[in-house]
């Protein structure tokens, strides 16, 4: 994710400096030569700035050697995603580890649901108890 990203701040950067040096090149051009109503170049030349600007922002906050900012860097997003879509799963992940109870152990999941699962002791697949 962080590659792609990196990616297109890079794209956005280069799309937008022609965009960016061709207006303000008709702007000028629209002043010297009529001097009313060049706005339209100007709008264009703000909005490829903006473009630019945001390319740049996701290109230094993404690169791949790391922004500088520890946070930032030691920041998982995989992990993250995992941890959040695990919730939604039906049983819960092989590595759970529950609570051992005369050979069984047993695991609430999602926690708080009420809704509980088993496995031998020895290790196995998740069972949804019934009861």
């Amino acid at each position: 994710m962080r590659d792609l990203r990196f990616s297109l701040g890079l794209f956005l950067i280069v799309l937008s400096i022609p965009f960016f040096s061709f207006s303000g090149d008709l702007r000028l051009e629209c002043i010297i030569n009529d001097g009313s109503n060049c706005n339209l170049y100007k709008n264009i030349q703000l909005s490829s700035l903006g473009i630019m600007t945001t390319g740049m922002l996701l290109a230094i906050l993404s690169r791949p050697g790391g922004t500088g900012f520890e946070n930032l860097d030691t920041f998982d997003e995989q992990n993250l995603f995992d941890s959040i879509a695990s919730e939604f799963d039906d049983i819960p992940d092989q590595n759970a580890i529950g609570v051992v109870e005369q050979g069984w152990e047993w695991i609430e999941h999602p926690k708080g649901s009420g809704t509980w699962f088993t496995r031998p002791e020895s290790g196995g697949v998740w069972s949804k108890h019934d009861g």
